[in-house]
């Protein structure tokens, strides 16, 4: 996989590690997380509106506790 990245025509692409081909990374606002978990939403709900996964909202609130 590495292999075909680097042979990649795009000039302006940088690898980040994992898979390239894989969803591309995606930064979720650490203050709008906290105020729709503050304000009461499911992680659930969050997940829809962010469009990932539960799992990957418990793992950022998890991330955000371990922070303080």
């Amino acid at each position: 996989m590495l292999k075909k990245f680097l042979k990649s025509k795009k000039k302006n692409e940088e690898w980040r590690g994992g898979n390239p081909n894989g969803r591309p990374k995606l930064h979720i606002n650490k203050l709008k997380l906290l105020h729709l978990k503050n304000a009461g939403k499911s992680n659930r709900e969050i997940a829809r509106i962010f469009g990932v996964s539960e799992a990957t909202i418990r793992r950022r609130l998890k991330e955000n506790e371990s922070k303080f």
